[in-house]
């Protein structure tokens, strides 16, 4: 199978796991702004929900693999480790994210309220964090699109470079309580998760483009 198919494949099912993740968790799951009492009746009532969710996780942190390894063989040194050591925090952010919900999830019901609540807080605080790995990404990509000579479109930079500031800022959720910047919240969740969607959509076309004929070797003059 062509590398370019690989790498479609691998990130239409990564984002399919990620959405059908927190589908399964469903519109009531717990928040930063939940008491005790409510994330213990909530893992009671929902144990599968969130183990579904982790169970994606897993497999979310493959296709990760595999996109960090694809793409980053195509970016020049040192920009390729960075970008990929990005990737891999990101995977592992994740893990650790969705290893908490399963731990709670296995016997909520022996759980004190307060106990409850401040081992929830611990995986809440993957939204801030994990954004210094998307950064880290996004500023692998960004700064190859300067100079006179860019090697990637400008568009690509200027989208990485959004991505970027966008990802950065978001990082003061990290001293949120509640609202929109509270910390896995919805600036975490929903602006910084379509902001990051469109710019993997964006490196992944990029990369179609040139997956196929970068392990080739040249050719040789008769």
């Amino acid at each position: 199978m062509k590398p370019s198919r690989v790498l479609l494949i691998s990130i239409l099912a990564t984002g399919g796991l990620y959405v059908a993740g927190f589908v399964a968790l469903g519109d009531s799951y717990p928040t930063i702004d939940s008491n005790g009492q409510e994330i213990v009746e909530w893992f009671s009532d929902n144990g599968t929900r969130a183990r579904i969710y982790a169970w994606t996780a897993a497999f979310i942190s493959l296709g990760l693999a595999i996109f960090g390894g694809q793409v980053s063989a195509l970016l020049p040194k040192p920009h390729r480790y960075i970008f990929l050591a990005g990737v891999l925090g990101f995977a592992i952010t994740s893990q650790v994210q969705a290893w908490f919900w399963a731990g709670l999830a296995l016997h909520p019901q022996s759980l004190d309220p307060p106990a409850a609540r401040t081992i929830f807080d611990i995986p809440a605080y993957w939204g801030p964090l994990v954004n210094g790995s998307t950064a880290t990404m996004a500023a692998a990509v960004a700064t190859l699109g300067f100079g006179v000579t860019p090697i990637i479109p400008r568009w690509l930079m200027w989208l990485s470079a959004i991505f970027f500031v966008e990802q950065a800022i978001e990082t003061v959720t990290v001293f949120g309580q509640t609202g929109f910047i509270a910390p896995g919240g919805t600036m975490n969740v929903y602006l910084g998760g379509t902001i990051g969607f469109g710019w993997v959509a964006g490196v992944v076309y990029w990369a179609l483009q040139r997956i196929d004929s970068a392990g080739q070797p040249e050719k040789k003059p008769a």
